[in-house]
C-alpha cells in the first residue's frame, strides 16, 4: 500500500524530469569493400566516418593533381 501511495505522489506531483539535451547528430559510419591486390575473391572492408571518407577523397584528388602538374611539359617516359 505504501508503494502505491509513493507512486501516486511521484506521478501526481506535476513536476517533470528535464529532458536530456539532444545530442548532436553523429557522423555516420560508412563501410566500403575493396578488392585485395593479388586475389580474385578476397575483399577488404574499410569503415570510416563520412568526414573521414571526404578527407581521404580530397587528399587523393590533391595527390593526383600534383602528379599531373609535375608531368606536364615532360616527354612520356620510356622513349
Amino acid at each position: 500500500m505504501s508503494h502505491l501511495i509513493i507512486a501516486l505522489l511521484v506521478l501526481g506531483s506535476g513536476t517533470e524530469a528535464p529532458l536530456p539535451a539532444a545530442a548532436p547528430a553523429a557522423d555516420p559510419v560508412i563501410c566500403k569493400r575493396f578488392d585485395e591486390t593479388g586475389s580474385l575473391a578476397r575483399k577488404r572492408k574499410v569503415c570510416k566516418t563520412k568526414a573521414e571518407w571526404s578527407k581521404s577523397t580530397s587528399e587523393l584528388q590533391d595527390t593526383m593533381n600534383r602528379f599531373v602538374e609535375d608531368r606536364r611539359g615532360r616527354p612520356p617516359s620510356g622513349n
